[in-house]
């Protein structure tokens, strides 16, 4: 394992504070205690490099092998002549070539990250052309799902996240416009060498919207909002820019000279802080946006009118909020040291190039403030209720006008210089502070680099970007195609993809590496060209069943050199999106707003959060992104098996498997085993496997039809607050939640509520949403509903999915009444509030009706995750005006009483139906007290009459059959058969 000698990562327990406290404390007491104490200084005058330094293998000149004659009876291209003249010097020969069954799902899960379906299957199969193979792997890298999961391996690497780590590990919504630039980067196949610039530099040579978010990049390392050191803070966030910057383009473990020059590689203290003025003058913008410049006055016009129609509303809010506005500012700039409080009270024409990044980060924290502000009307210790009703009247008058107020503009998370001038990065010795010009690693005897500024940057990051993308730069060329073969077969031609110093591991084909090398710089940087060249080779063709002969076993038991393809897990998002695959929900998206994972969407989708990663993805390795992660964990235990067997994702699938298969059939043959087989193995079952298999749905489904239905008292069905609603603060709650589920014993409650016949109330809810229907159904919090086409009154409260005729998780109300013409109609309210999934929520509509015009209802929505998430509103129209409520029609909660479909699936903490249209200072955020004649209330207390569940009718499967279909389909998703490549 690779050694780190950064001593601030001694301990992952440390604080960030402590870290650079013991880093300082260093050099200040433990000279000639340590080994790197007393070698500090050796960088200011080192007598120079020894030939063995000199002649560090990844430094040396890009060699142009001459082709090896080895392997002429079994080679294919080029690459095999290499790896059969290894095999030869070991004693070993290659292995058969794989059938064709095999090499197409290889393929396909190295390209695509999917498995291929059966009719793709058949497809190749009887194709007889001599180059069907050459097809199929150009036909892959065709398609957008190549770039969907390549990006996920460079993701890896660049420690890609979208929360800011830390404790709080704040959410970052513009990060997921990173992970569609790679997508789209890796499927236009645009060159490498570009690809590396834009990421470096692209706001020095462009303003393509779409290119500087290639700038993400330096923006992905963690992020304290309430680090108040911020001197400090920099400092951690410029040295992990530049460790990162050195391990993913040059391959270089430089953070191990960042206290003293490296122990191992020949690589000096004054190389780092060298490598590091190339970025110290970034700037992390939060104010940039993407929007082109009609979209700009497009928007400012918006806004100038919905200014303009509410600028005395908003003149006395900011009247009421000045006083308590200064006081938090003050507070929060006191906070910091002196010396930043000093920077930050600067004007800014005045800060130095150095200063002015500290007060960027003192301004983040200070709207941060001021963001969700309230007045603090307090006089004498007592509250000012006059002043305070006058206030959340002028909040509700303003609330009025947000249907005029335009969305804001997307925010970018890019970064770009902070001025012309440059910042230059500096380290601390015995003869004081010694600042570093920017330069190349000095072992490689480079002059200096030349550095255009522009009118708005130093041009520094595009001078190193240029270093970088030199044709002739040996350790840029040769860390890109190493990290392709890579992937291709689990292990580089170097096993150490970020570390090609004698730390890491000698490359196993050294001439194989740079004949690569030289290939992707001739063919333009294109890497589409180099997939295909190792995919077209005998090399990978090869097959993985195949024993370890006796020399294997003692010469190479790692497969170093290739005599067999080696068989490996799949990773982390490969499994989730097979299973999702082969289960027919998985959603084809490309690109926009990350989702949670209970979305049946691809898994680079799926919002990646540092601190709460999904729970599939992070029991399979998948790395959290605080760290470059060039390679990733392989690891095999007991959690995963009860995790694939025991946890309700896995289950769901496994039904919506069976639910496929039967197609409402009413029982199983032979031909749904065949399907089963296909989908899931890519071949069909053999005989005996059709006879086990039949034999354990027989036995299951007998087993199962004589077990009684599951219990559904009182009692059942509720869950401990705790688990999902702990960040709520200002909404009481009591311990019990309800657990509403989409399928299963607990789907939906009956009120017992039939004799309220209000045309006018208020519905208000605490509840959370797991996940939304891959297709058009609503996922209903409550309802008193018999259709829209039953021609009786009604409506229905919820949320859309993934292919409405709305946007996705919409807040809708569905209505079903008398219009103005007094004719039976139907109308979906449509709020525009998107409701994000897997947290806690204050969801509430207010209804109203009655007038010739039309009816109105107020929507109000609250992610109650983080206090300082604002309540959105919003008001719309409607042509319902009377009769929406019919007696002898349920009142639901958890779905509709119409084939007992819709379901929601999630949490109910608490739910308030008033017989009123409540303001807004009546509503639980601002008066949990409030109960405004209540007609229904639940909180968690007493007992609730749950309705038998009801298989949908759309399914027709009986329950005993359907039910033994799901426990083979879930022994099939999670054999070694499905989980493994071969």
């Amino acid at each position: 394992m690779k050694k780190n000698c950064h001593i601030s990562r001694i301990g992952i327990i440390v604080s960030s504070a402590a870290m650079i406290a013991l880093h300082r404390l260093a050099y200040i007491i433990l000279p000639g205690l340590i080994p790197f104490a007393t070698s500090l200084p050796a960088s200011e005058d080192s007598p120079g490099f020894s030939a063995e330094d000199r002649a560090w293998w990844a430094i040396q000149p890009l060699k142009d092998p001459a082709i090896p004659e080895a392997g002429r009876d079994w080679a294919r291209n080029p690459v095999d002549h290499f790896i059969a003249r290894q095999q030869e010097r070991q004693g070993l020969e290659p292995a058969r070539e794989a059938g064709r069954r095999a090499l197409i799902r290889r393929a396909s899960f190295d390209l695509h990250g999917l498995p291929p379906s059966p009719e793709q299957i058949e497809a190749f199969l009887a194709d007889e052309r001599p180059d069907a193979w050459e097809q199929l792997v150009d036909r892959l890298l065709q398609s957008p799902h190549y770039g969907e999961h390549w990006a996920l391996h460079w993701l890896d690497v660049v420690r890609y996240a979208e929360t800011d780590g830390y404790r709080a590990d704040h959410f970052r919504p513009g990060a997921y416009r990173y992970r569609d630039y790679v997508i789209r980067a890796l499927n236009e196949d645009k060159p490498y060498d570009q690809f590396v610039r834009e990421q470096l530099a692209a706001d020095e040579f462009s303003k393509d919207p779409d290119i500087l978010v290639a700038t993400g990049f330096l923006r992905h390392g963690i992020y304290e909002h309430n680090q108040r050191n911020v001197r400090m803070h920099w400092e951690l966030i410029m040295n992990e820019m530049t460790q990162v910057t050195g391990e993913v383009f040059l391959g270089i473990g430089i953070g191990c000279a960042q206290c003293h020059d490296h122990k191992f590689d020949p690589i000096l203290q004054k190389d780092y802080y060298a490598l590091q003025s190339f970025l110290a003058t970034t700037a992390w913008p939060v104010d940039q946006d993407l929007a082109s410049p009609a979209q700009r006055t497009r928007h400012e016009e918006e806004t100038g009118t919905w200014e303009e129609a509410t600028a005395g509303i908003r003149g006395a809010l900011e009247e009421m909020l000045a006083s308590t506005r200064t006081k938090k500012i003050a507070y929060t700039i006191s906070q910091f040291p002196e010396d930043i409080q000093a920077m930050y009270n600067k004007p800014a024409a005045k800060r130095t190039p150095y200063e002015t990044q500290m007060a960027a980060l003192v301004q983040r924290q200070v709207d941060a403030g001021i963001a969700n502000l309230k007045p603090d009307f307090k006089k004498d210790n007592k509250k000012d209720k006059g002043k305070d009703a006058a206030y959340k009247d002028l909040l509700r008058h303003l609330a009025v006008f947000e249907h005029m107020k335009p969305e804001p503009l997307a925010k970018a998370l890019v970064a770009n210089d902070v001025g012309t001038q440059a910042v230059r990065a500096s380290f601390v010795s015995r003869d004081g502070r010694i600042e570093v010009e920017p330069a190349f690693l000095a072992v490689l005897g480079e002059t200096a680099p030349e550095i255009e500024r522009t009118g708005f940057s130093t041009g520094q990051r595009s001078a190193l970007a240029r270093w970088i993308t030199r044709p002739d730069n040996q350790l840029a060329t040769r860390v890109a195609v190493n990290r392709i073969w890579q992937h291709h077969f689990h292990r580089g031609l170097v096993a150490t993809p970020n570390d090609l110093g004698t730390l890491g591991e000698a490359p196993s084909h050294p001439e194989l590496l740079d004949w690569l090398a030289r290939r992707l710089v001739a063919g333009g940087w294109h890497l589409k060209p180099l997939h295909r060249l190792i995919m077209n080779s005998a090399t990978y063709r090869q097959s993985a069943r195949r024993e370890a002969s006796e020399v294997a076993r003692n010469i190479d038991p790692e497969n170093r050199f290739l005599w067999r393809y080696p068989p490996r897990r799949l990773a982390a998002e490969q499994i989730r999106d097979a299973m999702l695959a082969v289960s027919g929900e998985l959603r084809s998206t490309l690109g926009g707003p990350s989702r949670s994972g209970k979305e049946p969407v691809r898994s680079i989708y799926v919002t990646k959060r540092r601190n709460s990663p999904d729970e599939i993805l992070a029991a399979f390795d998948a790395p959290s992104g605080f760290d470059s992660a060039p390679t990733r964990s392989n690891t095999t235990t007991p959690t995963q098996a009860l995790l694939l067997a025991n946890s309700d994702w896995p289950a769901k699938r496994a039904r919506a498997m069976a639910t496929r298969l039967l197609k409402g059939k009413q029982a199983i043959g032979p031909g749904e085993i065949e399907r089963a087989y296909l989908l899931v193995y890519g071949r069909p079952a053999d005989e005996r496997e059709q006879a086990d298999a039949l034999h354990f749905i027989a036995t299951q489904a007998e087993a199962i039809e004589r077990e009684p239905l599951p219990e559904t008292g009182d009692s059942q069905g509720f869950e401990d607050r705790e688990k999902h609603f702990s960040d709520v603060e200002k909404i009481p709650l009591n311990k019990r939640v309800l657990n509403l589920e989409r399928s299963g014993p607990y789907q939906q409650v009956d009120t017992e509520n039939g004799a309220w016949l209000d045309d006018q109330f208020t519905i208000q809810a605490v509840a959370r949403l797991e996940s939304i229907y891959p297709n058009s159904m609503v996922n209903t919090l409550f309802s008193r509903w018999n259709g829209k086409q039953a021609g009786t009154a009604g409506w229905a409260l919820g949320i859309t999915s993934a292919k409405s005729a709305y946007e996705p998780r919409n807040l809708i109300l569905q209505l079903v009444g008398e219009d103005t013409a007094g004719n039976i109609s139907y109308a979906v309210v449509d709020s525009d509030l998107q409701v994000p999934l897997e947290v806690p929520l204050y969801l509430a509509v207010v209804v109203s009706t009655g007038t010739h015009e039309g009816g109105r209802v107020t929507f109000y929505l609250q992610d109650l995750s983080d206090p300082g998430n604002p309540l959105q509103v919003n008001v719309v129209q409607h042509n319902i005006v009377r009769s929406i409520q019919q007696a002898g029609t349920p009142l639901l909660i958890g779905g509709r009483d119409q084939s007992r479909s819709h379901n929601w699936d999630g949490q109910l903490a608490r739910l308030q139906v008033s017989p009123e249209a409540l303001d807004v200072e009546s509503l639980l955020p601002f008066n949990s007290a409030v109960d405004a004649g209540q007609v229904f209330s639940f909180d968690g207390n007493g007992k609730v009459k749950w309705l038998e569940p009801k298989v949908p009718d759309r399914v027709g499967i009986p329950r005993h059959t359907l039910a033994a279909m799901t426990d083979f389909c879930h022994a099939l998703l999670i054999s070694n058969g499905f989980l493994y490549l071969h």
